[in-house]
């Protein structure tokens, strides 16, 4: 039996509830919560227990504190992703390699790792 990733989502944003869509129609991953910003996170991330947290701004003027996050769960690896470019910044303590730029394979590079 193959286990799921758990995905935990914060943004405010259609662009955010497009994620949530997208990531709760892969097989490998549920959806273990959501939150509008990283402060009201830290309390849902402690209660969800996701292997990965996936921070998703939608504007350019959005400046996202993940330092909470960082210092309260420092090994469950963030990935920042921002509608306005074309890459995602992977913040975690695990390698990875730097050729995986999918979003859904850079998921499942960090989930094996947590079945290792």
């Amino acid at each position: 039996m193959e286990t799921r990733s758990r995905v935990f989502l914060i943004g405010d944003s259609l662009f955010t509830e497009s994620l949530v869509q997208l990531l709760s129609e892969a097989e490998n991953l549920l959806v273990v919560g959501t939150a509008v910003s990283t402060t009201i996170a830290v309390t849902a991330v402690a209660k969800a227990f996701p292997h990965i947290i996936i921070v998703a701004n939608a504007s350019e003027n959005t400046q996202t504190n993940l330092q909470p996050l960082l210092s309260i769960f420092p090994t469950i690896p963030i990935i920042h992703t921002d509608l306005n470019r074309d890459y995602v910044q992977i913040i975690t303590s695990r390698r990875v390699s730097a050729r995986r730029t999918d979003l859904l394979a850079a998921i499942g590079e960090l989930s094996n790792q947590d079945k290792d």
